[in-house]
């Protein structure tokens, strides 16, 4: 049993329904890819990848987003590297007790005393100022001064083994650049320092160590410094192209997630006004129709017609036509407001609305908003035989999926009949049919 309900036009044109830029109504495209001194992100790292780049260093903003990425594991690795060489470098006063023991005095107080703390600081510094220069600049100056302490060592001790203790300052370029893998630039100035301070030593220990001795330990430290220096070097530029390799294999799955996104919304978007189109408002139907007929709710579905619409194509041309298309289904959007509805285009100038736990009286009510907002536009419409501008008709009906027999068919059928019947008796009009439970 279905029972009726008619609503008329007000002769009164109201603006509450003001137009829309149509560009608002086109289907929505992929975002443009973000670009780094002037070309797009993937174009500038692959370029990169392929050509390579200069030095140890990104261009543009490209570094900061390195910088940013590698930051987390890097501090990681700084941090656990501080607490290793805090236990490591006090080791090796087992070697100090052997090789100076005349100052093992002084070894227990530099080591355990000046450079734990300094590490525990170090720790500290890390955990609370996070930039690149302060990380690399802690894990350089660490280096420094573990040198440093170890050749006070040696040239303080008068032991004929203190000018070969020196060979010692070689375990501290391979921990940091082997263990602590510290980067290119401030690598350089901790293995300039440590040579240095190497040559510096034997300079002092010149009249109690003999050139066959210091020879070697000098060629020994400083050729381990080239190579360190090397592998650093080395080390970064792998880890800088890898990383590169990486966000490239990120870009592109983005860009493939873009593009699906984008497919799969026009897949389900009228290109033209870029409200769904029929297949998705099918498979909305559906879905909507399923959860309330478990939950004992409502649906409700609007059929909405431009009327005359034939007639304002011939009058304007389809240029115009397409434009007032667009401009009808702008409004119809911006009518229905709740997310959880639905606006589409159902064929030619005809289009739908599903209404979700809407009952007939809050839909018709809402069908009378949208009929008003669209007479509101003001747009002329010279060929129509029944209003000077352009208007709808709309038919209303609403249904309880948990009703006997109830189909997602049957409502539009409904619907259908509801804006036959507003058309029929003047157009410009809001009809409604529900379906008795």
């Amino acid at each position: 049993m279905l029972c009726m309900a008619g609503t008329g036009s007000s002769n009164t044109l109201t603006r509450d329904g003001a137009l829309l830029d149509r560009a608002a109504t086109q289907p929505d495209r992929p975002a443009p890819r973000p670009a780094v001194e002037g070309l797009a992100l993937p174009d500038l790292v692959d370029g990169l990848i392929d050509h390579g780049w200069r030095g140890l260093r990104f261009p543009g903003e490209l570094e900061g987003r390195f910088q940013r990425d590698v930051a987390p594991e890097r501090m990681r690795q700084l941090l656990v590297n501080s607490a290793l060489v805090a236990v490591a470098y006090n080791l090796m006063l087992v070697s100090d007790w052997l090789m100076v023991p005349d100052q093992f005095d002084l070894a227990l107080r530099l080591r355990l005393l000046v450079y734990t703390p300094l590490m525990f600081a170090a720790i500290f510094v890390l955990t609370r100022i996070d930039l690149p220069r302060v990380r690399e600049g802690v894990a350089a100056t660490s280096g420094i001064v573990a040198s440093l302490i170890s050749a006070w060592l040696c040239v303080a001790s008068t032991d004929e083994l203190a000018p070969a203790y020196l060979v010692s300052l070689t375990s501290i370029l391979t921990f940091c650049s082997g263990v602590a893998r510290m980067r290119f630039g401030p690598a350089l100035v901790m293995d300039v320092v440590v040579v240095g301070c190497c040559a510096v030593s034997a300079w002092f220990m010149r009249d109690r160590a003999p050139v066959a001795l210091m020879v070697p330990v000098m060629l020994t430290v400083t050729s381990t410094a080239v190579f360190t220096l090397y592998g650093c070097y080395t080390m970064e530029k792998d880890m800088r192209r890898n990383w590169l390799m990486r966000l490239r294999e990120r870009l592109l799955l983005d860009e493939l997630e873009s593009a699906n996104a984008h497919l799969e919304h026009v897949s389900r978007s009228d290109l033209l006004t870029g409200v769904a189109n029929r297949r998705h408002v099918d498979d909305f139907l559906s879905q909507v129709w399923e959860r309330a007929r478990v939950d004992g709710t409502e649906v409700s579905v609007m059929m909405i017609d431009v009327d005359h619409f034939k007639a304002y194509n011939d009058m304007y041309g389809h240029p115009e036509g397409d434009a007032c298309l667009q401009d009808v289904a702008a409004t119809l959007k911006r009518r229905l407001r709740r997310p959880s509805d639905l606006v589409g285009r159902f064929g030619g100038e005809e289009f739908i609305a599903v209404l979700t736990d809407t009952p007939l009286a809050t839909a018709q009510a809402a069908a009378e908003r949208i009929r008003k907002g669209i007479e509101g536009m003001n747009r002329l419409h010279s060929g129509s035989s029944t209003h000077a501008i352009v208007t709808v008709s709309i038919g209303v009906a609403c249904m309880r999926p948990a009703a006997p027999h109830a189909t997602p068919a049957q409502l539009i059928s409904a619907a259908d009949e509801a804006l036959y019947q507003a058309k029929q008796t003047g157009r410009n009009r809001v009809f409604a049919f529900a379906t008795a439970d």
